[in-house]
C-alpha cells in the first residue's frame, strides 16, 4: 500500500513539476550581458569619475555596480545624471552597460579589490581577476569606459584565451 501511494505521489509530482523544469534551460541560456537587475547580492556601488569635466555643467559621474550571479561577477557602469530642478543631487540612471567578457554565464569570472578612477571623461576600472580559462593563472582586468555611451575597452592581463 505504501509503495502504491509514494509511486503516485512521484508520478504527480513529475507531472506537475515538469513545466517548471522545461523552462529553466531557456532562462539559464538567456544572456544577462546588457540586462541590468538586482543582482543575487550587490558586492559593491561606487560613483567616480564626471563626464562634465572642467565644464560650469553639473556633475554627471558613472555609477559602477559590481554584484555575484549564479556564484560569477557581473559589472555593470552606469551613466547618472542630475533630474531637472532637484536641489542637491540625486543621482537618475540614464543609461546602463553590461560587459559580455565577464557578464556571460560561461566566463565564470570572480572580481575583487575593484577599483575605480576619472580618466579624462571617462572612468578606469581595474580589478584582480580569478577564474575563466586556464584558472591556475591569476589575472589584472583593466577596463577604460566612455565617455560615449557603449564605448569601452577592456584588457585582461595575462589574456583570458
Amino acid at each position: 500500500m505504501r509503495y502504491r501511494t509514494l509511486s503516485r505521489l512521484a508520478a504527480t509530482a513529475a507531472i506537475c513539476l515538469s513545466p517548471l523544469t522545461a523552462s529553466l534551460p531557456l532562462q539559464a541560456a538567456e544572456p544577462k550581458i546588457n540586462n541590468f537587475a538586482v543582482a543575487d547580492a550587490v558586492v559593491s556601488v561606487q560613483l567616480c569619475g564626471n563626464r562634465n569635466s572642467g565644464s560650469s555643467k553639473s556633475a554627471q559621474p558613472y555609477r559602477v555596480v559590481l554584484g555575484e550571479q549564479n556564484g560569477q561577477s557581473v559589472l555593470f557602469v552606469q551613466w547618472m545624471n542630475q533630474p531637472e530642478g532637484a536641489g542637491s543631487w540625486r543621482g537618475v540612471a540614464a543609461h546602463t552597460l553590461g560587459f559580455a567578457e565577464i557578464n556571460d554565464d560561461k566566463a565564470g569570472l570572480t572580481l575583487q579589490s575593484l577599483r575605480c578612477s576619472a580618466q579624462g571623461k571617462g572612468i578606469r576600472i581595474t580589478a584582480n581577476v580569478l577564474g575563466g580559462p586556464k584558472t591556475a593563472k591569476r589575472r589584472q582586468m583593466r577596463l577604460d569606459v566612455g565617455p560615449a555611451l557603449e564605448k569601452y575597452e577592456i584588457t585582461f592581463t595575462p589574456a583570458l584565451k
